[in-house]
């Protein structure tokens, strides 16, 4: 005689917990989250254009990475570095974003776009096409970002 008579039941049940849980866990967020987590990106871009440096760090997780043209700068490191030169690029060479991903596993997303930037920086035509990888986190202020990832290379012409 079967001493768990319920034990296939019980299985499937937490068989599909798991994969309903899952499902959940990652993937397209709500989209008021979706909302927020674009807008903490949108607004990094706006200070950073703005000139508002005091905005943009604020955006940035205290253990923030930077990474760039194949190097990774702590949020210290760019805040005294690169901060000031990527203000006046987002100035004078303005992105205009061509696509948008979104996406989150619980309490962290990640937001992949990419960008054509035109404009003229320090003499030089730019013709860029780039692209970005934020990765956020959720905090008692909202979202803000861990890590950054841009790349870019010249546009073909037109």
């Amino acid at each position: 005689m079967n001493r768990y008579p319920h034990t296939c039941h019980i299985v499937f049940l937490v068989t599909c917990l798991a994969l309903i849980s899952t499902e959940t866990a990652r993937g397209e967020p709500s989209a008021s989250d979706a909302a927020a987590i674009g807008a903490t990106v949108d607004d990094f871009h706006q200070a950073l254009a703005a000139g508002d440096s005091k905005r943009v760090m604020s955006l940035l997780l205290p253990d923030a990475l930077i990474v760039e043209a194949g190097a990774v700068q702590t949020r210290a490191e760019y805040e005294s570095e690169h901060l000031g030169e990527d203000i006046a690029f987002a100035r004078e060479a303005p992105g205009k974003q061509t696509s948008r991903n979104v996406q989150q596993a619980g309490e962290v997303a990640w937001v992949t776009s990419t960008f054509r930037v035109t404009g003229t920086f320090h003499g030089k035509s730019i013709n860029n096409l780039a692209a970005e990888t934020a990765v956020l986190t959720r905090t008692a202020d909202g979202w803000r970002i861990r890590t950054l990832h841009w790349s870019s290379h010249k546009a073909t012409k037109d």
